[in-house]
């Protein structure tokens, strides 16, 4: 093993004793009877292992901890008026989405909002479980039957576990329940592991399949998004491959109103550039051990006269300026809609080294060639980018000189795009296409509800091969990095002493927080006052 494979091990295997301190601390609180605590010691060690990689993708031992505090939830009143096939005779039956926080922008959202737009055979109902105080899109409310199908439950209740309380009643009115929930989401954990009169079925949507998440033990299948995602399932989280159900990406098909030409005008690109476009949120783009996206494409667009490169979510400053600088294109930031952008693009690659799957299979849609890259053996396959209706048109790069060379063949070839791009706009089509997708998810939610053994978390292995490291080193640059960085991110839950230990922590890594020095309920109603006066 190499110096550098050796540090990286060592580094998960720290990550891993930090995880485990803060598993048995969850424990401890809830043995005691101190729930709430325990919920929010849970939901800490559960952001820990999503943002620094321990070698494990699922917990028994914190599963179990959420189970147990579910079963002293507070039981309903009244009885299920749904739940389990309740609904009355020839009505629609009820979908429950419960979703972490919604955003303006992102794939994630669209989903969402593109499951609700297509799925019209049944009522669907959205409970966000932490959206503080962002606003919802209206791309969101627009497609709900009406205010009363959205519930924010972090806005009725301050306390993780009475947001459970609230979920479970919330969930026996309904026949299905969908999990669209943050990595580390306890509250349908809390809400759901366990049995209970009116439980529906619960499906948790696989959206964030190369990271450690909660919920195994919750759901009674998994619905998966990519082949990638479900072997992992069955490798590193102890689900059974018959609780694994797949489902293609929703998609909202939008017509391309513009010509490519038409859309490099509109945008003040010139007409006959020859554009390679990616788009997706800035952290998919950061380094991760070695050559960036920008690295490997930039070469390519210097070899081809003409050739542009444009990139919707960075920044135009710090490494993208190089393209504005030089006349090779433009990095956006974040664009509210990127639909024109994509209709001016001649090829798409995903981004690198998060994909995005969204964005790259709009891009198809416009009869757009797609590449990625995808080094690495099969382990590493859940870190790029696979979908099952491109499966045979996809270009996948297994190293940056085969991308390179790839999309240089592309620019120069205007034949080749125009079939590469056309044979994959026809296979999106077909499975997003005339009601394509609502049947197929109408299929999966009316199917038998799955039998044979129950997902085992605590059978999870925990390794340290070429996958965990490199994720890793894809994390490092993301949010809730070390311990100090973890409590942060959950600053809104802690307790004031537990906020005024993470000001000091992250005080000696030299951030400052002043926020923190006052108890939760405070530092909220400052920056409510302090939005106010923005406006």
């Amino acid at each position: 093993m190499s110096r550098s494979a050796t540090s990286e091990v060592q580094r998960l295997d720290d990550n891993w004793e930090v995880f485990d301190r803060l598993v048995r601390r969850a424990q401890r609180l809830a043995r005691r009877g101190r729930d709430e605590p325990a919920a929010v010691a849970a939901m800490t060690a559960a952001t820990f292992a999503w943002c620094n990689p321990t070698g494990v993708f699922a917990s028994g031992a914190l599963e179990g901890v959420l189970a147990e505090l579910g079963t002293r939830l507070p039981q309903p009143a009244a009885p299920a008026t749904s739940g389990a096939g309740l609904s009355a005779p020839g009505a629609r039956p009820r979908v429950l989405h419960v979703v972490t926080q919604v955003y303006g922008t992102g794939g994630h959202t669209q989903m969402l909002a593109n499951w609700l737009r297509l799925d019209t055979d049944r009522e669907h109902h959205v409970c966000l479980t932490g959206q503080g105080e962002r606003e919802v899109p209206g791309k969101l409310v627009s497609v709900l039957p009406s205010a009363d199908a959205l519930v924010r439950l972090d806005a009725r209740h301050r306390r993780l576990v009475d947001r459970a309380a609230a979920l479970r009643d919330l969930a026996r009115a309904h026949d299905h329940v969908v999990l669209h929930v943050h990595p580390n989401d306890v509250v349908a954990g809390l809400a759901l592991a366990g049995r209970f009169a009116g439980r529906p079925e619960v499906l948790l949507v696989n959206h964030a399949d190369h990271v450690f998440w909660v919920g195994v033990v919750a759901a009674d299948r998994v619905v998966n998004l990519r082949q990638s995602g479900a072997r992992l399932n069955v490798e590193r989280r102890g689900i059974p491959d018959a609780r694994n159900a797949f489902v293609v990406r929703p998609l909202q098909l939008r017509e391309r109103e513009r010509t490519r030409r038409a859309a490099r005008t509109a945008l003040g690109v010139p007409e006959d550039a020859v554009v390679v476009a990616s788009a997706a949120d800035t952290y998919k783009y950061a380094a991760a051990g070695g050559e960036t996206l920008l690295d490997v494409l930039l070469p390519a667009v210097r070899d081809v006269p003409g050739a542009e490169l444009h990139v919707a979510g960075p920044a135009p400053d710090g490494e993208w300026s190089v393209l504005a600088e030089q006349g090779l294109g433009r990095a956006w930031g974040l664009l509210p809609d990127v639909h024109t952008f994509l209709e001016a693009a001649d090829v798409y690659v995903d981004s690198y080294p998060f994909s995005s799957l969204t964005s790259m299979l709009e891009a198809a849609a416009m009869d757009t060639p797609v590449l990625t890259l995808r080094p690495g053996g099969d382990e590493l396959s859940v870190l790029g980018a696979d979908t099952p209706e491109l499966d045979d048109d996809l270009l996948v790069a297994r190293s940056g000189a085969e991308l390179a060379v790839e999309v240089t063949r592309l620019l120069r070839d205007p034949v080749a795009r125009a079939e590469l791009g056309a044979s994959t706009g026809a296979a999106v089509h077909r499975s997003h296409g005339d009601g394509a997708w609502a049947e197929a998810v109408g299929k999966v939610l009316d199917a038998p509800p799955a039998s044979g053994p129950a997902s085992a978390p605590d059978r999870a292995p925990r390794r340290t091969g070429e996958l965990d490291r490199r994720l890793l080193l894809m994390m490092a640059n993301g949010v809730g990095q070390g311990l100090a960085g973890t409590l942060d991110t959950m600053s809104d839950q802690l307790s004031w002493p537990r906020r005024l230990e993470t000001a000091a922590r992250l005080a000696r890594a030299g951030t400052v927080r002043p926020a923190l020095l006052l108890p939760a309920g405070a530092a909220r109603r400052v920056r409510r006052v302090l939005a106010r006066a923005r406006r």
